[in-house]
């Protein structure tokens, strides 16, 4: 990838927004406007922005693209923002996933993201690993590389053959039917500690309050160990849909306030907590640039 390419990726970054957000300007931004943008001086930061990611659909489409539409397309056009939570950057064992979605049925998606950018090196490591916490696991590719993923993942047996494959279509549609595949339950490699290391100290200390009613009392160099102990005697099942109900309770936002952020940034406001700061960002969208 050329330098050009990486410099438009690092637009839809949280440094750069919140840079912009706090004082109206950074370097990187700055210098994709000036490589891309036709007169920019007559234009706001809104329409300039569509423009870059309007640039950045047309050429390599880079994870932060996907990850965008897969967002827009599960939390605006199939749930609900208000019942679904989604996770993006979740260590799960020795890997660390792309993107987490609880919805209000309790669902569970786990999408491993394969842009075109991105080589397959590590795919049975990484999916390995997310079948450590989660039942159902998916990856998410061009649809030129339907094949390519299908390919590697049928070495995988039983494991492989479980895992889900979606695609971005050219159009940029995602779970088109024709050309993707449901992920099945694969509960062969559950372990206690990946799962309850998905956990802040709060989530796991109010799971082990529900279900055993109290906390360890325990110095508190032993705490940690102790309660993992503790979470580990409850039905691993049961144990996993109490972590999924803690994590659903993370990155809350309102679905009119999530409706109102411009699809292009949809992703690094939710996934960045930025959503505090809408107000500034609407301005700045509203605001001319100035070089």
């Amino acid at each position: 990838m050329n330098y050009n390419n990486r410099v438009i990726n690092r637009v839809f970054t949280r440094s750069v927004i919140t840079d912009l957000i706090n004082i109206g300007t950074n370097e990187v931004y700055d210098y994709v406007v000036q490589r891309y943008i036709n007169d920019p001086e007559s234009k706001t930061h809104g329409e300039i922005i569509s423009e870059i990611y309007a640039h950045l659909s047309k050429e390599k489409r880079n994870e932060y693209y996907y990850i965008n539409t897969l967002l827009n397309k599960l939390l605006v056009g199939i749930h609900n923002v208000n019942t679904t939570t989604a996770l993006s950057k979740v260590r799960i064992g020795r890997a660390v996933a792309d993107v987490v979605m609880i919805n209000g049925e309790g669902k569970i998606y786990v999408i491993e993201v394969k842009s075109e950018l991105d080589n397959f090196d590590r795919l049975f490591n990484q999916v390995s690993n997310y079948f450590t916490a989660f039942s159902k696991v998916s990856v998410l590719s061009s649809i030129h590389e339907y094949k390519k993923v299908e390919h590697i993942l049928s070495k995988f047996g039983e494991l492989g053959d479980a895992v889900g494959i979606y695609v971005l279509s050219d159009n940029n549609t995602i779970f088109n039917k024709a050309h993707s595949r449901e992920p099945k339950l694969f509960l062969e490699r559950l372990d206690y500690s990946s799962i309850f290391k998905l956990m802040r100290k709060y989530e796991y200390e109010n799971v082990l309050l529900k279900y055993f009613e109290n906390t360890p009392k325990v110095a508190p160099a032993y705490y940690f160990k102790t309660c993992l102990e503790q979470f580990s005697q409850i039905p691993i099942i049961t144990a996993q849909k109490l972590v999924f109900n803690e994590l659903k309770k993370r990155n809350y936002i309102e679905k009119t306030v999530f409706d109102g952020i411009p699809h292009e940034l949809k992703s690094i406001v939710y996934f960045s907590e930025l959503s505090r700061k809408i107000p500034a960002l609407e301005c700045l969208l509203q605001t001319y640039y100035r070089g």
